[in-house]
């Protein structure tokens, strides 16, 4: 079977970083014998940087990668990146009719360009197409302005909204990071039943393992306290750091990664002894580092709108139990799973609290970071979640086309 991958933003092998979603779905694919192959942009968004000068194509991991060039952008928010979005859409629908037609397309949501090109393809030619929603546009650009201006957006964004019930009409079914966001999908699609399904974003579990090496012992003596992550305005570091203030010698924070925000948090954090900047890791240091921890932050500001994220599995799965700011799915699985707490978005006092009782019971964190591992590997493994994802695509295939809605 002939599968197409499509996606703006996401890693590819060269780029050296760790597989997500699509990665982790291509090799599961590929695995299962299927001529798999994962179209994107030149453009790499999280260095905002190109990754070859023009057009170029690779095989590896026993898949092929398509690269289309188009607009580079500096900002996340910006028209630039819109423009970006558009053009690599015009590529996309100008390339995929010059190769042999595919029996499934999955493509990735954001952004609403791409997967429309995608789906006016699949359309035209009886493709069946799966979208998979890692964002909901736009409703997630509305929800994040100041209530008073939300129903002026919303008005602004029908156009949008408009084109994002078009692609589900159309669609042969929807996965997405979260029940939340598959539900979104389904209402979309209404009156029209779409099949839909929860595949959480997974860890490379035996890939993590390989790399921390042997198990490491714990330190005793202040509580460490893990981020990884961008440094960018999406994630309350500020928070972070004004805990750290509050804490003083009773934790250590170890803080990896890079973005926009690190110059201006570095300069917030002097005189913070119990603070270190690790900088951009690679996924060996990356991996000693969760192994080293004690408890790991999942930091996201007042309003988030974030589901299921990357990191809960990640932490999880170094048995790091996660402290986390988020309300909705993702809080709730943390309290019903018992692997962390959670605290209050913005409150840098109650994220003190939280980890000031989990540093005075080190018997309960050890018992939650047993708990995390367990979950992890049930419901959190790349092999297990790519492998379920990659059979719902088979399915899809073997189903055929959805009729076009209007």
């Amino acid at each position: 079977m002939r599968v197409w991958l499509v996606t703006a933003a996401e890693p590819i092998p060269s780029d050296g970083v760790r597989p997500m979603r699509f990665m982790g779905l291509a090799r599961a694919l590929a695995g299962r014998g299927h001529d798999v192959t994962l179209w994107t942009q030149t453009f790499f968004h999280h260095t905002k940087r190109h990754r070859f000068p023009t057009d170029a194509e690779y095989e590896a991991e026993g898949y092929r990668v398509v690269m289309l060039r188009g607009f580079g952008y500096r900002k996340n928010v910006s028209l630039r990146r819109y423009a970006s979005h558009w053009r690599f859409a015009q590529r996309l629908a100008a390339a995929m009719p010059a190769r042999p037609a595919p029996d499934v397309v999955v493509t990735s949501l954001p952004p609403l360009d791409t997967v429309a090109a995608a789906a006016a393809y699949c359309a035209a030619r009886g493709v069946p197409f799966v979208v998979d929603v890692i964002d909901p546009w736009p409703d997630v650009f509305v929800e994040l302005l100041p209530a008073a201006v939300q129903p002026v957006a919303r008005v602004l964004s029908v156009p949008l909204s408009r084109q994002a019930r078009s692609i589900f009409a159309r669609a042969h079914s929807v996965t997405a990071l979260s029940e939340e966001y598959v539900a979104w999908a389904q209402r979309l699609a209404a009156p029209r039943a779409l099949p839909g399904a929860v595949f959480y974003p997974a860890a490379d579990i035996e890939g993590f393992d390989r790399l921390a090496g042997a198990a490491a012992t714990r330190e005793s003596g202040p509580l460490r306290v893990v981020y990884a992550g961008a440094l960018g305005r999406a994630y309350d570091l500020d928070c972070v750091l004004d805990c750290a203030r509050e804490l003083g010698s009773a934790a250590r924070f170890l803080i990896a990664g890079d973005g926009p925000e690190r110059e201006r948090l570095q300069a917030r954090a002097a005189g913070l002894d119990n603070v270190e900047f690790l900088g951009w890791l690679d996924a060996a240091a990356l991996a000693r580092l969760l192994a080293s921890g004690d408890v790991s932050i999942a930091c996201y500001r007042p309003g988030a709108t974030q589901t299921v994220t990357y990191k809960l599995f990640e932490y999880l799965a170094a048995r790091l139990p996660v402290v986390c700011s988020l309300e909705g799915e993702m809080g709730e699985m943390i309290w019903r799973e018992g692997v962390g707490a959670s605290y209050r978005a913005g409150d840098a006092g109650d994220l003190a609290r939280v980890l000031r009782a989990l540093a005075a019971d080190r018997d309960e964190l050890g018992r939650m970071a047993s708990r995390a591992r367990r979950f992890a590997e049930a419901r959190g493994d790349a092999r297990r979640v790519y492998g379920d994802m990659a059979g719902f695509v088979d399915e899809a295939a073997r189903a055929g086309p959805v009729g076009a809605v209007a």
